[in-house]
């Protein structure tokens, strides 16, 4: 029964079937089926139903080839459930968030931004799908990857799993750069394809996959459908990504898919697609951390330079980055006249209302040997946040009651406006933007 009417399925359609302590699994062609133990009248009756399937599929033309497919998927389905690919791209993502936690520049140096990568920052595309914004972000895209992510990879195996995930990831970025996201990160795009390449594997390659590790298809469908429907309306999130993992992720399963490797035709380009895929993430990886801890103001200061003749990056972009050449160690006159512009130019869109935009702007004066103009803003940024002291102790820095380089704690939180405040004053902070 289904949805109060029958269904009729050919014994040609069968794919698996499976009788345990539980009850009966079936799988067909058109759906998989749960037929719990407590349902027969007579004990035992579903080992008796299995086995009276079984012999009259074998009764069929086919039937013997039919029963010949179904013991492989037995066979396939009695192997370890060793998933290496799917925990370690989970694991990866776990170390990463720990890095953020270390310093923000991880997340500063890795977020996807369409600009940054068209001014040639293309390891971007690849860090972007392990960072995440918060310990919850990363649960939600922790738990998926884990999940749909072990079902993937006994369906497709280890090397058939490996670029669905890469063209997932692909696929996410290439559709936050179409968006024209200027802050997108997290996993979600890399799940998203593993959901795509999982309906692939339920909607057209059912045979190929035993019955227990097929989810039920309406069901599947229906999640991912509300799943889409309810994100939809959700601001911050980054819909194109998902979008573009989702595509991408089913054609790499048509690709990979396993009815290719059932028909035994070779697929010597599966290891090389892994082998590119990991040399990418690898060279990504070292461009990221040498960024991050080998930080040069000069490169900055050039980027920033890029980001001022872009007609369309948003203030906080402009005063984050202008911030971080600031806050740098070693930022010299041409870098702290970039950042000076990179800041009026953002209090300018900003109608000069937010503080930490003028904060910035008096910090770059004040290492600039501009301590005059640098108290005048100061007392600017006090009158517009007047219940902050982070701003009255810059100014006495300002002054010189304090040590130059003893920059004060965090500012606390703004009411909402265009900018976010930063999290620390000694480190650039992430800019605001959506989440993968």
């Amino acid at each position: 029964m289904r949805f109060g009417g029958e269904v009729r399925t050919p014994y040609a359609d069968v794919t698996h079937v499976v009788a345990g302590p539980g009850g009966l699994r079936l799988g067909t062609r058109g759906g998989s089926f749960v037929f719990r133990r407590d349902e027969f009248v007579e004990p035992g009756a579903h080992h008796e139903l299995a086995r009276e399937l079984e012999r009259r599929i074998a009764a069929l033309p086919g039937g013997p080839a039919q029963l010949e497919r179904m013991a492989r998927l037995d066979a396939l389905a009695a192997r370890p459930g060793r998933t290496p690919v799917s925990a370690a791209v989970t694991a990866l993502c776990v170390l990463v968030f720990g890095l953020q936690l270390v310093s923000p520049l991880y997340e500063t140096d890795g977020f996807f931004s369409a600009i940054l990568v068209r001014l040639g920052e293309p390891w971007r595309i690849v860090t972007a799908n392990f960072l995440h914004a918060s310990s919850g972000h990363l649960a939600l895209n922790g738990v998926g990857l884990a999940m749909l992510g072990a079902f993937a990879e006994r369906s497709l195996g280890s090397r058939g799993v490996g670029p669905v995930l890469a063209f997932a990831g692909l696929g996410a970025m290439a559709a936050s750069y179409a968006a024209g996201y200027e802050h997108a990160l997290g996993a979600s795009g890399l799940v998203a394809g593993l959901a795509g390449a999982l309906l692939w594997l339920e909607l057209r390659e059912p045979e190929a996959v035993p019955v227990i590790w097929r989810l039920p298809r309406r069901l599947f469908v229906g999640v991912v459908a509300l799943d889409t429907v309810v994100l939809s309306g959700v601001s911050g999130i980054a819909h194109a990504a998902h979008a573009g993992g989702f595509a991408a992720g089913v054609l790499a399963a048509a690709a990979v898919g396993p009815r290719l490797r059932a028909a035994g035709r070779p697929r010597p380009g599966l290891a090389l697609l892994n082998a590119l895929a990991l040399l990418a993430a690898l060279l990504a990886g070292v461009a990221w951390v040498r960024g991050v801890q080998r930080p040069d103001p000069s490169a900055l200061a050039r980027r920033g330079e890029a980001l001022l003749a872009q007609p369309d990056v948003s203030p906080d972009f402009l005063n984050n980055e202008a911030w971080r050449i600031a806050i740098s160690g070693s930022a010299g006159p041409d870098a702290l006249e970039t950042a000076r512009r990179m800041a009026e130019r953002a209090a300018q869109e900003t109608e000069w209302s937010a503080p930490e935009v003028i904060d910035t702007l008096a910090e770059i004066h004040f290492l600039a040997g501009r301590a005059d103009l640098a108290c005048e803003l100061a007392e600017v940024a006090i009158g517009l946040a007047p219940g902050e002291p982070y701003y009255r102790e810059q100014l006495q820095r300002f002054l010189g009651a304090r040590a130059p380089g003893d920059r004060p704690g965090a500012p606390g939180p703004l009411e909402p406006g265009p900018l976010v405040p930063r999290p620390a004053p000694d480190r650039p902070p992430p800019s605001p933007g959506v989440r993968v």
